[in-house]
């Protein structure tokens, strides 16, 4: 063999070496890089599994608390209607009950004699509703008044009506001290304890 051609197979040997260098180490890189690919398309599967686990445990608890939430003001809102149909039936009753001219006289001279009391004055004006203008007895429910206080009442009734269930409005002469004794004002200041004692009777709370 010539000296050209032993040249030529070993440059030929060399680069045959080196090429299959190359690609083991090519296979071995691939492989690695394979290897690491699929670590990390695991990893990010399993990122993504929870967390659309825990997106969809956030949207469970969501719903269920958002539905306790509607029932509870449901709940609320039904207390809320009965305990108002109760404390409306009980000022009917009231009402029904002081149509009975005699009681409501008696009724009416207490919260006549309780404005006088309050405001402390000799002479005072009172004001009745529309109603009561034309049926009670001013003689008689000023004498009433008198013998709760205990001496002569001055009482000028004012012919002016008041916008009230009932009751009365004792003021001043000149109209600048008022002391509402009306049957709404009534309503109005026992209403947060009827409220409270209605929920404790109807629901125990």
């Amino acid at each position: 063999m010539s000296e050209t051609s032993r040249f030529t197979e070993d440059i030929l040997a060399a680069a045959n070496q080196k090429a299959h260098a190359i690609i083991d180490e090519t296979e071995i890189e691939t492989r690695q890089a394979l290897d690491q690919a699929k670590i990390q398309s695991a990893r990010e599967a399993n990122d993504i599994v929870n967390s659309a686990r825990a997106e969809a445990e956030a949207v469970r608890r969501r719903k269920i608390s958002e539905i306790r939430q509607r029932l509870k003001l449901e709940e609320q809102f039904e207390k809320s209607r009965i305990v108002t149909e109760v404390l409306d039936q009980s000022k009917e009753r009231v009402i029904e009950t002081l149509k009975d001219e005699r009681r409501y006289l008696a009724y009416l001279a207490a919260l006549v004699t309780s404005g006088i009391r309050e405001i402390g004055l000799e002479a005072v004006v009172v004001h009745l509703n529309v109603h009561d203008l034309s049926r009670v007895n001013t003689i008689e429910l000023e004498r009433e008044i008198s013998k709760l206080l205990g001496k002569s009442a001055k009482i000028e009734f004012s012919s002016e009506p008041v916008k009230a269930l009932g009751g009365a409005i004792v003021s001043s002469k000149d109209g600048k001290t008022r002391i509402i004794n009306t049957l709404d004002q009534k309503f109005e200041a026992l209403e947060p304890r009827l409220l409270i004692e209605a929920g404790k009777t109807l629901f125990g709370e």
